[in-house]
């Protein structure tokens, strides 16, 4: 397990310079056309909280998950239990974080990683700064 704690390659870093600029500019688009995004590996550690869809999270309610994948329009990560929430919020990159809400749209069942039970793919719905707002 990686523990990714600052981007490696130029890729990674247009990757999350790019997550922020095109969630502003997301709201234009089409689900059919979100869903085209090109998704790339991103095998690291990542913290992510359960969100209620009113009230942020505080820090002890971010856990470790590993993730699989990242695109400009959301991620998918593996977990041992099922969430149970319909929204989280995600923190991302380095130290400080960019902190971004995503909606939970697949669960799916891992037979191939014996310490995980579910795949979770997410949508990012906006970014999330230290007051909240987007």
């Amino acid at each position: 397990m990686t523990i990714c704690r600052t981007p490696t390659t130029d890729a990674e870093f247009e990757l999350f310079r790019t997550v922020g600029d095109l969630l502003n500019e997301q709201r234009g688009q089409s689900d059919s056309e979100r869903r085209n995004q090109v998704r790339r590996p991103y095998q690291c550690v990542q913290l992510l909280a359960p969100y209620d869809g009113n009230k942020l999270p505080v820090q002890a309610d971010f856990r470790q998950v590993q993730c699989q994948d990242l695109s400009e329009n959301g991620f998918s990560f593996m977990s041992y239990r099922r969430p149970d929430t319909r929204w989280v919020i995600v923190a991302l990159g380095a130290v400080p974080f960019l902190f971004f809400a995503a909606e939970i749209v697949h669960i799916g069942s891992v037979d191939v990683h014996p310490e995980y039970e579910f795949q979770v793919g997410c949508r990012f719905t906006r970014r999330v700064t230290a007051h909240g707002g987007k």
